[in-house]
């Protein structure tokens, strides 16, 4: 029979399998979005909600331009951008020096203006499709 403190032992071991994270005891990390003035608001808030749901257990904050002891530091390079249509990409920086880019997304409306939808909807993709090392 397995006592009480293995089983919750074994519970902890299994979340960290699962989740791939250490949720008990651990700090949270932290993930800092860097929204110059030339990104939208919109844009930068869609990214922040995608990288929270992405990372539930990570504190995400947005900063200007301003460099902090994140785990992660993002940045959105945009590649074109009009009324109806947006591509560009992310570029991550994790605190160990490593870096590296997601893929090029695009979105676009056909009948209409990019809205706050399909704004969230672009920023799902490029956080979805990028791999982080988190």
């Amino acid at each position: 029979m397995i006592s009480p403190g293995t089983l919750s032992g074994c519970s902890a071991a299994i979340w960290l399998l699962v989740t791939g994270s250490a949720a008990l005891g651990s700090p949270v990390q932290s993930i800092e979005l860097h929204c110059g003035k030339a990104l939208q608001q919109p844009l930068c808030d869609a990214l922040a909600g995608a990288l929270s749901e992405r990372f539930p257990g990570a504190a995400v904050s947005a900063a200007d331009g301003q460099t902090g002891p994140a785990d992660l530091t993002l940045r959105y390079v945009g590649h074109s951008q009009t009324a109806d249509w947006i591509s560009g990409y992310l570029e991550w920086q994790h605190r160990d020096g490593r870096s590296g880019q997601g893929p090029a997304i695009e979105q676009s409306v056909m009948d209409g203006h990019l809205t706050a939808d399909s704004i969230a909807d672009f920023a799902g993709h490029l956080v979805g499709q990028t791999e982080f090392p988190l």
